[in-house]
């Protein structure tokens, strides 16, 4: 069973773009949603959250 996933990104950026360059080479299925078009709403935010098991700051960029 193939998945597809959901691609939440933004064209400008370096780490996406190189995120979307391996998806792309591991012929891996994804749908991509523009961040800024198409923000995540709470939600999604909450949905996403609850299902990754990650630490909340992971969601957020930190670092910039």
């Amino acid at each position: 069973m193939e998945v597809e996933m959901l691609f939440v990104y933004y064209p400008r950026c370096s780490t996406c773009q190189k995120a979307k360059k391996w998806l792309d080479e591991n012929n891996l299925k994804y749908t991509e949603r523009h961040i800024v078009e198409d923000n995540p709403t709470y939600e999604d935010l909450k949905d996403w959250y609850s299902r990754s098991g990650l630490p909340l700051k992971k969601f957020f960029n930190t670092s910039g």
